[in-house]
């Protein structure tokens, strides 16, 4: 498994606060690659890759073919780990990844529609499919071929999540307590928002040593 960070030039300000929380509260963690579109993280090794806004999806599919894991943890770069990680259900999320064929991507929100369905395994649901955002580009941990399956249309990244081509794959999520912390509750901000620091991470943060003006 490797970790991912989806990023860009205008948010060089969020490599060293995301560094520092990943590194605090998730230590033991795998390798963390950047994806960028041109700009190198000084922390994390960084695959830049010069594209279009529209194309978007063009150059995630060129970097993750440079990617060698065959599942990829997905994160933003305003993903600011809050507590410690729960490792042991991102091992469960891995074992389940890799077992079970049809599953594209264990997604790690909470699980936030009555319509999700149960599984065989605790502290997991399954997206009914053609659900709202059944396809989700939040922090959750993917198979990297069926992610390069479902983004194989150019377009930005919104696109993708209005789009909603499943391509028949299965979605799980999380039902039980948060696996990675990174502030997100059901549709309310964190991190940044079209360019915008929310309340929420500037209050962390400021107990982290950072002050966000």
């Amino acid at each position: 498994m490797t970790i991912i960070v989806l990023s860009c030039s205008k948010n060089e300000e969020l490599f060293y606060p995301f560094k520092h929380c990943m590194e605090k509260n998730y230590p033991n963690h795998p390798e963390v690659i950047y994806f960028t579109d041109g700009i190198i993280n000084p922390y994390y090794k960084t695959i830049p890759i010069e594209m279009s806004l529209d194309k978007w999806t063009k150059g995630l599919r060129e970097f993750l073919n440079q990617i060698p894991s065959e599942q990829v943890l997905l994160m933003i770069d305003d993903c600011f780990i809050r507590q410690p990680v729960d490792i042991q259900r991102i091992e469960e999320a891995l074992s389940i990844i890799q077992s079970e064929p049809n599953v594209a991507c264990m997604n790690f929100e909470k699980s936030w529609d009555e319509r999700d369905l149960p599984t065989d395994h605790d502290g997991w649901k399954v997206r009914q499919h053609g659900s709202e955002y059944e396809v989700s580009l939040m922090c959750g941990l993917w198979s990297k071929e069926k992610l390069i399956d479902v983004i194989d249309r150019d377009c930005s990244p919104w696109e993708i999540e209005l789009n909603q081509d499943g391509k028949g794959f299965d979605y799980y999520i999380n039902s039980a307590d948060y696996i990675i912390d990174w502030g997100y509750r059901t549709f309310q901000p964190c991190g940044k928002v079209k360019g915008v620091w929310t309340q929420e991470a500037k209050d962390f943060l400021k107990t982290e040593g950072f002050i966000i003006p």
